[in-house]
Order: C-alpha cells, then structure tokens, then sequence
C-alpha cells in the first residue's frame, strides 16, 4: 500500500492517461470488466459509459465496483474498491465529460456540442466513491 510520502506518485500516476479496468457483478455473479478512460478529482473517480452497453445495467442493478489501474512497462498498479453511482444528468456532467476527454488527448468542441453528443450517443457518468481513503488502497510501484 502506498504511504504518506508516496501519494504525490500515485496522483500522478492517476492523472496520466491511462485505462481503468471497471469490474462489476452482473445478476448471475459473472464479473463484467472492460477497460475504461477515466477521471480522478482527488475524492471520486468518474467514467464514461452509455445507456446501451452492458456496464450500465450492471451498475443500475448492483453498485460494487473495482478499479484496477496499470502500468505494465512501469510495474506499478492500484486497485481501487468503491461504490459507482449512475449519474444521467448531462449538463452537471460535461465539466466532467470535458475534462476527462481532455485528458486523453480529445479536442473539444464547444459546451453546446459537445453536450449534443453526449446525448446523442446515451452517455452517463459513472461515478465512483473508494471504499477506503488512498493510503489504503492495494498498490505497487508509488
């Protein structure tokens, strides 16, 4: 787990662009993973998904969520438990949306744009509370 000292490094890593493993529990027990851009604010994490896919169902029906987070070149990672939350407003959202498309290197159009696509494509923010503050989460590498 990372110490004190080490929670600069895992920030850090955090805000790099990177994917996020998303696991959730489907109705039959089943784990559903896929691998996910995301945003860390420093208290909650927030992914993108739409209202079509499987991950949302998974997550309107059962809220445990687990992140992992790697660098295979770098051997570090960190797994993160939590509660995901579905949130479908829009327009609290593209804050959000923005900064995690800036993240990963996406050009924006402007709010009115972007929000139409985000509409048009079904998308909703999954966003997810840690279970345990970051000096406690499982951790290599930091």
């Amino acid at each position: 787990m990372p110490g004190a000292a080490d929670l600069d490094a895992l920030n850090t890593f955090l805000a790099e662009p990177r994917n996020a493993i998303v696991g959730g529990i489907r109705k039959n027990g089943r784990l559903h993973m896929t691998p996910n851009w995301f945003l860390w604010d420093g208290e909650r994490f927030f992914v993108s998904i739409t209202r079509h896919r499987v991950k949302y169902r998974v997550f309107i029906e059962d809220s445990r969520v687990q992140l992992v987070i790697d660098d295979s070149m770098g051997f570090r990672y960190v797994v993160v438990d939590g509660i995901a939350e579905v949130s479908e407003d829009i327009d609290h959202g593209l804050p959000y949306f923005r900064d995690l498309r800036h993240k990963h290197g996406r050009t924006e159009q402007d709010e009115t744009q972007l929000r139409d696509e985000m509409v048009r494509d079904g998308r909703v923010l999954l966003v997810i509370t840690p279970d345990k503050p970051q000096s406690q989460w499982p951790a290599l590498g930091f």
